[in-house]
């Protein structure tokens, strides 16, 4: 018998599998995309930043204090959060006036241009979810502030503070407004 014809049928069987495998390889598809949510931002350089007491992240200026300021102006509080909230922005933009208007000295020099920008929100997920909640689905609000020299630009303060509560948005509204109210009559 020829040594050949032996081997045949197993190189016909090598041969089909490796064309079966080859074609199920090529009639795969690619996984699709993930797209990322990545909201605008006020702080572009957070290298100088460092972990707070009171807020989350805080870098002031040297010698920056609100009541070496005269005066201020507020920007509109940008909402870059995946799903905006304007009661939340409003609220905001609200207290962060009282606030800096509380701690301005009418002798001061400085004139200062101060932006917020709210990174994120989550509102309290429904019943039946909350059954199964996690912390990564508690109400939490994330916010962002620059404050900087009117003239030159120049940024005197840069804050991010999270807040998360597990009752409701509106309690980590409030919390967060307490820190910032705290931070600015103390820190700054």
């Amino acid at each position: 018998m020829n040594t050949n014809t032996k081997t045949l049928p197993s190189r016909i069987i090598l041969c089909a599998l490796l064309i079966l495998a080859a074609v199920l390889g090529c009639t795969n598809k690619s996984a699709p995309l993930i797209v990322v949510y990545m909201p605008d931002r006020i702080i572009q350089d957070f290298s100088d930043m460092r972990e707070h007491e009171i807020v989350s992240w805080a870098w002031i200026r040297r010698g920056f204090t609100l009541s070496n300021c005269g005066s201020f102006e507020l920007e509109p509080v940008m909402d870059s959060s995946k799903n905006p909230n304007p009661a939340v922005v409003s609220r905001i933009e609200e207290v962060l006036k009282t606030i800096l208007k509380d701690s301005m000295n009418a002798n001061g020099d400085l004139e200062l241009i101060v932006r917020a920008n709210v990174l994120d929100v989550k509102v309290k997920p429904g019943r039946i979810k909350s059954w199964f909640a996690d912390f990564d689905t508690m109400p939490y609000l994330e916010l962002e502030i620059l404050i900087a020299d009117r003239a030159t630009g120049l940024p005197m303060a840069k804050i991010i503070h999270f807040r998360r509560n597990e009752k409701s948005l509106t309690t980590a509204v409030s919390d967060i407004l307490g820190d910032l109210k705290l931070f600015f009559t103390t820190a700054i």
